[in-house]
């Protein structure tokens, strides 16, 4: 079988998500994406703040220790943040069915992500997949060397750099060169 990231038929992305918190009835906050769109191409990145639901607000828990780590107050949110219709749309037309989505969290981001397009009235037109699916065919020594990278830069806790770092040091240790960034694709 074909290394999966030399695939020319299919996009990758490396998804993350922040929440409110880390428990029962937390609900996501900012979603950030890494598209990976070849070894020549720079990894596009973006993410959006999602403004939360009065639903969310009533019944959501809501983290002081989360804000702490990842650094984004509920003002913020409510201020700066996009609608959860916004942002289910901005994931489904950016990702769609085409595009292997990977996540280092599958098992919460999904969480988070049924809570988004639930709130948002929508389906999800993506899967999401354990970000070790993009690394099962590297060698003992890359992936030793991917976990050497991945240990020498700290996450930041914030969507898009979380998913950027995963996506930037997974190709490096694909190509052996660090990959250029860029935006996303409008």
């Amino acid at each position: 079988m074909r290394n999966i990231l030399n695939r020319s038929d299919r996009r990758i992305a490396i998804l993350d998500v922040e929440a409110s918190a880390l428990e029962a009835r937390s609900y996501p906050i900012e979603v950030g994406v890494a598209l990976v769109r070849g070894p020549s191409e720079p990894i596009g990145v973006g993410a959006k703040l999602i403004r939360p639901t009065k639903k969310w607000l009533d019944t959501g828990v809501w983290s002081k220790s989360s804000e702490a780590v990842h650094g984004i107050s509920l003002e913020r949110l409510q201020q700066d943040g996009q609608s959860v219709d916004d942002v289910a749309d901005w994931l489904n037309a950016l990702l769609g069915s085409n595009t292997i989505v990977a996540t280092d969290a599958p098992r919460y981001d999904q969480d988070w992500l049924d809570t988004l397009f639930a709130a948002a009235g929508r389906e999800q037109k993506f899967r999401i997949f354990d970000f070790q699916v993009l690394t099962r065919d590297f060698s003992a020594d890359q992936h030793r060397h991917l976990a050497y990278l991945l240990g020498k830069h700290v996450p930041p806790h914030r969507a898009a750099e979380d998913a950027l770092r995963l996506a930037s040091k997974l190709m490096e240790t694909h190509l052996g060169f660090p990959p250029r960034e860029g935006p996303l694709p409008r």
